[in-house]
């Protein structure tokens, strides 16, 4: 964040998708970025077939469940009406990454005391903020039908009981998103 805003420092949206396997003891959340978001979200509906994915979120902007246009879920394929870009998506998504890889790796968010919570020293990952808080894709996006290895995955240990209980994209990743968002807004 040292270095002054470029040509490159554009405006656009983090989103967030659901890979799903109800199964699966951990939940896979996708953070990505985009300029332009409903072509990014048709992209990706294309793009990896091997398991079901839901759109969670995006910012800027908010699901709104009261909205009768489309049905009470803005979320649904084909509907996401965007709103206006946030500033600097390239490094807010990075910032988003970091933390979201060091949350995967010490599981902090376990704690019922989450977010109120100090970790002990020494738990920071170091991760590189790519996938599952390591240097590889989560196995189940090593597909077959879209040829990809999708690097902005990250796995969580499903939380199983309190008031965040199937909660992880509200309780973890949302709370994550607005923090930096605030940050990049506020201060580069």
């Amino acid at each position: 964040m040292e270095k002054s805003k470029s040509s490159s420092d554009v405006p656009g949206y983090i989103y967030t998708y659901e890979i799903r396997d109800s199964k699966a003891p951990t939940i896979k959340l996708k953070i990505g970025r985009a300029v332009n978001l409903v072509k990014r979200v048709d992209q990706w509906n294309k793009q990896c077939a091997s398991k079901e994915q839901v759109l969670r979120g995006w910012y800027p902007g908010t699901v709104d469940p009261d909205d009768d246009a489309d049905g009470g879920d803005s979320r649904m394929r084909g509907r996401a009406r965007a709103g206006p870009k946030g500033p600097l998506c390239h490094r807010l998504e990075r910032l988003i990454h970091l933390e979201l890889a060091d949350l995967a790796v010490s599981g902090v968010y376990l704690n019922p005391r989450w977010p109120r919570v100090q970790a002990p020293p020494g738990t920071a990952s170091g991760a590189n903020g790519i996938g599952n808080g390591g240097t590889k894709p989560c196995v189940d996006c090593e597909c077959f039908s879209c040829l990809s290895l999708h690097k902005e995955i990250f796995e969580f240990q499903r939380i199983t009981s309190g008031r965040n209980k199937g909660r992880e994209f509200e309780a973890i990743v949302q709370p994550v998103i607005e923090k930096w968002s605030k940050f990049v807004e506020t201060y580069v």
